[in-house]
């Protein structure tokens, strides 16, 4: 019987009440149509599942932690009676085929443990995230439990290493993006002129749209906080955007149109199922009047929506930009004809994020104007230096706004 939890508890903490209370059965997480599910035995963690990418974690870590198989060969839903435990419902396939390969010796049970705990860990961290970022709903299940005869792991233990990594991650600037997006290169000449040639050759050897942050982390042996440290700065750039990819294809599924033929590549990961993505620049967002766009990149959503409602009542389009990060793949994806941007922000500040606009060369007469409270003779030096056009003092005036941009963007009938 499911019995359903406060939603204002986190993760960790509910966790730690379960852990306390010896408690055994399966803990589902639920938000925004996803759902990952924690299966526990007196107070220890057994397994998890669920997600967006239940498959791709499987071949991953099966890659990673027992090489001596290939993944795609291994049948998750055997019909023999034999090897798997007799029920007709088996709601972690994987799992069970864990303990069916310790039973015939294929792997050990040490690589059996090695796979549970590197899915539990992207388990809970897309779990933290999801909690710190998103609602969540929780309910548990005592009658739903798995044989444990694998492994008992530490809850405690594992989520105090899980929100050490969170911690990095949301340092970086990267709350709401998953690692279970994927890296795509751009403006690949750019991209070699700021990159060493060595990292420029592996990026470019290994970055195709087609694997997650964590598959490429795994494929380059590194952990994956050690890879995004390396691919913030050129996302915050703009010579790297993240997209999301589907999951492998179960053997046997229908195949995409656009998918490849059946072939393993060097990772490991079959690309049976996974369409090649095409990096395909958008036109510019104009509405049927061709009315046009003006971006406002400001971490204040109040600031944001004050310069909305200003620009749209005057027959311009609009597109704000809260997050610093995302502000240039945005501009790049959207092409505004003019930019407002707010000079003192987290993680990036406006002079940063400028000179990263003008090294673009779509946007090398754009105009940008920085929104400030600071009209000082240093801070107009310094905007000028990274190619600002102009200040506009803060709060906002209507008049002043919209005169700037009427100059730059006319409006006609």
């Amino acid at each position: 019987m499911l019995v359903d939890d406060s939603s204002t508890d986190s993760p960790s903490g509910l966790l730690g009440i379960r852990s306390r209370m010896q408690f055994s059965g399966r803990l589902d997480v639920c938000t925004n149509g996803q759902q990952w599910s924690l299966y526990l035995y007196m107070g220890r963690l057994i397994w998890a599942t669920g997600g967006p990418h239940p498959r791709r974690r499987w071949h991953r870590y099966l890659t990673q932690h027992c090489p001596q198989l290939s993944p795609g060969t291994i049948a998750l839903g055997s019909s023999d009676p034999t090897l798997l435990p007799a029920t007709d419902h088996l709601p972690c396939q994987d799992y069970h085929t864990l303990a069916i390969l310790v039973k015939r010796h294929q792997i050990s049970p040490e690589q059996a443990v090695a796979v549970i705990r590197s899915t539990v860990i992207d388990v809970l961290f897309d779990i933290i995230q999801q909690e710190e970022t998103k609602p969540v709903t929780f309910k548990s299940d005592a009658v739903d439990m798995l044989e444990a005869s694998l492994a008992l792991l530490n809850a405690e233990q594992l989520l105090a290493e899980v929100q050490s990594q969170w911690n990095v991650w949301r340092s970086l600037g990267l709350a709401d993006h998953s690692p279970n997006l994927a890296p795509v290169l751009r403006h690949l000449e750019q991209l070699q002129e700021h990159t060493p040639e060595k990292v420029y050759k592996m990026l470019v050897s290994l970055v195709d749209g087609r694997r997650s942050l964590r598959d490429l982390a795994m494929l380059m042996k590194q952990d994956f906080l050690q890879l995004i440290r390396v691919l913030v700065p050129l996302y915050r750039k703009g010579f790297v955007a993240l997209t999301k990819i589907p999951d492998l294809t179960p053997p046997g599924a229908a195949r995409p149109v656009s998918a490849p033929n059946s072939s393993s590549n060097h990772s490991g990961m079959p690309t049976t199922g996974i369409p090649r993505l095409k990096i395909v620049s958008s036109p510019p967002l104009t509405g049927s009047n061709q009315a046009p766009l003006i971006a406002c990149i400001d971490d204040s959503l109040r600031e944001c929506q004050i310069m909305e409602r200003i620009l749209t009542e005057a027959g311009y389009q609009f597109v704000g930009i809260q997050d610093s990060v995302q502000a240039l793949p945005t501009l790049i994806e959207k092409k505004p004809g003019l930019i407002f941007l707010d000079l003192v922000m987290p993680i990036a500040n406006g002079y940063e994020i400028c000179a990263q606009i003008r090294r673009v060369s779509a946007f090398k007469d754009v105009p940008i104007v920085i929104l400030t409270s600071n009209d000082g003779i240093i801070d107009r030096v310094r905007a000028k230096f990274v190619g600002s056009s102009g200040f506009l003092a803060k709060p906002v005036d209507v008049d002043r706004v919209l005169a700037v941009a009427r100059k730059v963007l006319p409006l006609h009938s």
